[in-house]
C-alpha cells in the first residue's frame, strides 16, 4: 500500500488508526518462513513485478499449502495504484499462511519502499503474515504475530522499476514494528 511522504497528514490519520492491536489472537502458523517459501514467493514476485510496475497498480493474493504440503498461491488480482484486496481465504481451497502484494511503480512523492503502517495492520487483522514486493525490489515479510516488518532481502533482490531511486533522506531500515509505521 502507498502512503504520500507528508509526515504530519499521516500522524494525524494515524491518531485515527485503533490503539491496541495486542488482543488478536492468532492460531500457530501451518509452515513457518522457510528458505523454501522465500523461494517461491521471490519467483511469485518476479512474475508480477514487470505487469505491477507497467500499470503502476497494486497485484495481490494468497499464499498457503495445498492437501499435498506444496507451496501455492492464488492469481494475482489487479488492485489499485495504492490498493489491492485478495480473495476470500474461505474460497481458495488451501490453507493460507501468508498474504501477498506488490507496491506498484517508483514515484518520488511515496514513500512505496517499505510496508504501510495500513499493510500491517491488515495482515494482524486478517489473522495472517504477509508478504511485499516493492518498486524498489525489496522483499518484506510481515509477521502478524510479532506485529514486525522484517526486510528479506534489498534493493533489486527482486525485479525493480528502472526508474527506481533511492531517497537519500529516508534510509531504509531492516525492520520496522507497528507503532513505527504509524509515523508514516
Amino acid at each position: 500500500m502507498r502512503f504520500a511522504i507528508f509526515p504530519i497528514v499521516m500522524l494525524a490519520l494515524g491518531a485515527c488508526a485503533p490503539d491496541d492491536l495486542g488482543t488478536v489472537q492468532m492460531a500457530p502458523r501451518a509452515l513457518p518462513q522457510s528458505q523454501a517459501e522465500v523461494a517461491f514467493v521471490s519467483r511469485l514476485f518476479n512474475d508480477i513485478q514487470p505487469r505491477s510496475i507497467a500499470e503502476d497498480r497494486e497485484y495481490c493474493g494468497l499464499i498457503g499449502l495445498d492437501p499435498a504440503g506444496a507451496l501455492v498461491a492464488t492469481e494475482p488480482r489487479r488492485g489499485r495504484v495504492s490498493s489491492c484486496l485478495p480473495p476470500d481465504p474461505r474460497f481458495v481451497g488451501f490453507t493460507v499462511v501468508a498474504s501477498y502484494h506488490t507496491h506498484g511503480s517508483y514515484s518520488p512523492e511515496f514513500l512505496t519502499e517499505v510496508p504501510s503502517f495500513d499493510d500491517m495492520r491488515t495482515d494482524i487483522e486478517d489473522d495472517t503474515d504477509g508478504y511485499i514486493a516493492t518498486p524498489g525490489g525489496r522483499l518484506w515479510y510481515v509477521d502478524a504475530r510479532a506485529r514486525v516488518a522484517r526486510q528479506v532481502c534489498g534493493v533489486s533482490c527482486l525485479i525493480p522499476d528502472p526508474n527506481y531511486r533511492e531517497d537519500p533522506d529516508f534510509p531504509v531500515r531492516q525492520t520496522y514494528t507497528l507503532n513505527q509505521l504509524r509515523a508514516y
